[in-house]
C-alpha cells in the first residue's frame, strides 16, 4: 500500500495585522466620508490576501469593521499565536492647529519599529518604509524608535509595547502618509492604489521572512 502525497503546503508563520483604530476613527480631512480606520481596514485586507497567496497564515485585530479592541488586546495576540511579525497600520495627521496654512501641506510615511532588536528591526522597518515610499510616490520621513517615558527599554506605542511584552519582537506601526495632506489622502482614498500598497509590503515581507 502507497502512503499518500501530503500536498498541504507547509505555513511559512503566522503574521498579525492591526488595522488602527476603529471604523470612524479619525476622519480624512480632504474628503468628507472617508476615515482612517476604515481605510486601515480595507488596506489590511488586501494585504492579508497577498500575504496567505505567499504561504503566511494571517490573524486580523479587527475582523470586521466596527471591531475596535483594546491596545492590549491587540498586541498581545501576537505572542498568544506565535505571530513572526505584528503589523499595526495607520495613517498619520501632524500636531497642531489644523486651521494653520501649514497643516495640510505636510506628507509622507514614517514606520516605527520596536526597540526590542534594534539592528534586525530597523533593517525590516527600512525595508517597509521605502516601498510604502516608491508606491505612494510621498515625502520620506523615515524610519523610527520611540520608547516609554521613565522606561526606555520597552516602546512607547501600546499595542507595540504588548506585542514585545507577549513574545513578538518583530513589531511595527507604519504611517502610510497623512490623511490631512490632500496628496496622500487621495491614494488612500483608492482601492486599487490600496491594492498597490498591500503588494508592495507583502513583497517586502516575502523577501525577509
Amino acid at each position: 500500500m502507497t502512503q499518500k502525497k501530503n500536498t498541504e503546503k507547509k505555513s511559512r508563520g503566522i503574521i498579525v495585522l492591526d488595522p488602527g483604530h476603529g471604523q470612524f476613527g479619525n476622519p480624512h480631512t480632504t474628503k468628507e466620508g472617508f476615515y482612517e480606520g476604515t481605510q486601515n481596514f480595507i488596506l489590511a485586507g488586501f494585504l492579508r490576501e497577498y500575504l496567505e497567496e505567499l504561504g503566511f497564515e494571517t490573524v486580523m485585530t479587527r475582523n470586521e469593521v466596527t471591531d475596535d479592541p483594546e491596545l492590549a488586546d491587540r498586541g498581545s495576540l501576537a505572542g498568544k499565536l506565535g505571530a513572526v511579525l505584528f503589523l499595526s497600520i495607520h495613517s498619520n495627521a501632524p500636531g497642531g492647529d489644523p486651521k494653520s496654512e501649514k497643516y495640510p501641506l505636510v506628507r509622507g510615511a514614517e514606520t516605527y519599529y520596536s526597540v526590542s532588536d534594534l539592528d534586525e528591526n530597523a533593517k525590516i522597518a527600512r525595508e517597509l518604509n521605502d516601498a510604502v515610499v516608491k508606491t505612494m510616490g510621498t515625502s520620506d520621513r523615515g524610519i523610527k524608535t520611540r520608547r516609554y517615558p521613565g522606561d526606555e527599554s520597552v516602546d512607547y506605542y501600546g499595542v507595540m509595547r504588548a506585542a514585545v511584552a507577549s513574545g513578538c519582537k518583530r513589531a511595527f506601526l507604519i504611517e502610510h502618509g497623512f490623511h490631512t495632506n490632500p496628496e496622500d489622502s487621495a491614494f488612500l482614498q483608492d482601492s486599487s492604489c490600496l491594492k498597490k500598497l498591500a503588494k508592495a509590503e507583502a513583497e517586502v515581507i516575502d523577501r525577509l521572512f
